[in-house]
């Protein structure tokens, strides 16, 4: 009989760091799910499409290297034609 006394303490024990716990993970979804309903808001705020960010940061980061490449030749061209005024 002492021995499911002490059964039943340690299974109540358990219970109850198992309760705790479960609620500590339940806080910590709430708040992770907050924060994941903030960013989307924020991401369609911006004009976005949440579904479709990879295909949208594809495309910005294709228009960002051809900006860089015009802007690189344009350089180029200037610096060519600064060579070409100052060897006048």
């Amino acid at each position: 009989m002492k021995d499911q006394i002490e059964r039943f303490k340690e299974l109540s024990e358990k219970l109850k760091n198992l309760s705790e716990k479960k609620i500590r993970l339940e806080e910590q979804f709430k708040s992770k799910k907050e924060t994941l309903t903030g960013l989307v808001k924020e991401i369609k705020d911006a004009g976005y499409d949440p579904r479709n960010l990879g295909e949208v940061i594809k495309e910005k980061e294709e228009s960002l290297k051809a900006a860089i490449g015009t802007f690189e030749q344009e350089l180029q061209t200037l610096s060519t034609q600064l060579s070409g005024i100052e060897g006048v």
